[in-house]
């Protein structure tokens, strides 16, 4: 009898997961850039106990979806997407591990270093992207990478792809350190200039995720009470005896 409980509350927290989990997901379905979160469980050492309730040894795993999402016009020259495999690296101020991103909306700051809307540095190939104010004129950002202001070469994206890319471990919103993964540059990058990635994240799949945990969630709810209920007659009935 006990065992349900433990079974119901084990349930529970591992919803919670799930509802927290979604929640983040719709906060960032306009994020530009953003890969949602999976969490899935896995069922280790199934048995039944002496009394032959079924045990599992649980554990959660979260998981990026690194699916495309679609690409928006933007008419930014210093909006880029990529159209392939790959993430655009970024560093913060001062140095630091790099980060991965596919959100490629860049501002040029004060000192003209081509940065995040959160002030980290875009690198290239050769370090942290200049775009000198004296050079003017129309920028251009070519498939390959290659920056262009006023007719001339002032940088190239450095764009880096992953063998395993499951492996990028979280940092917030849209970026990601390599952790245990290695970063290699990208042999033939697609940049597409004057547009963004959206968010990969479907709202209305999203919300019907949440309705779907939620009523798992009151089903167990529901077997705690019912469990509680019969515990609680059977000890009376003792009680009475």
């Amino acid at each position: 009898m006990l065992a349900r409980f433990e079974n119901a509350a084990a349930a529970m927290s591992e919803m919670r997961r799930h509802q927290e989990q979604v929640a983040n997901n719709l906060a960032n379905a306009s994020t530009t850039g953003y890969k949602k979160d999976r969490i899935f469980s896995e069922a280790l050492n199934e048995r039944l106990t002496k009394d032959g309730s079924p045990r599992s040894d649980r554990r959660l795993q979260q998981a990026n979806d690194l699916s495309g999402g679609s690409l928006e016009d933007t008419g930014n020259p210093l909006d880029v997407a990529l159209g392939d495999e790959g993430f655009f690296v970024t560093q913060p101020e001062g140095g630091g591990a790099e980060r991965y991103t596919r959100a490629g909306h860049f501002v040029v700051g004060s000192q003209g270093t081509l940065r995040t809307p959160e002030g980290r540095q875009v690198m290239g190939e050769g370090g942290p992207i200049q775009i000198p104010a004296e050079e003017g004129g129309e920028i251009n950002i070519s498939e390959g990478g290659r920056i262009t202001a006023g007719g001339n070469e002032v940088g190239a994206l450095r764009v880096a792809t992953f063998e395993n890319p499951e492996q990028l471990e979280r940092v917030d919103g849209a970026s990601f350190v390599a952790g245990d993964a290695q970063p290699q540059p990208a042999e033939t990058p697609v940049v597409v200039q004057g547009k963004v990635e959206a968010s990969n994240v479907d709202p209305v799949a999203e919300l019907t995720n949440m309705i779907e945990v939620q009523r798992q969630f009151e089903a167990q709810q529901k077997t705690i009470r019912t469990t509680d209920g019969v515990l609680g007659r059977a000890t009376q009935s003792l009680g009475g005896m």
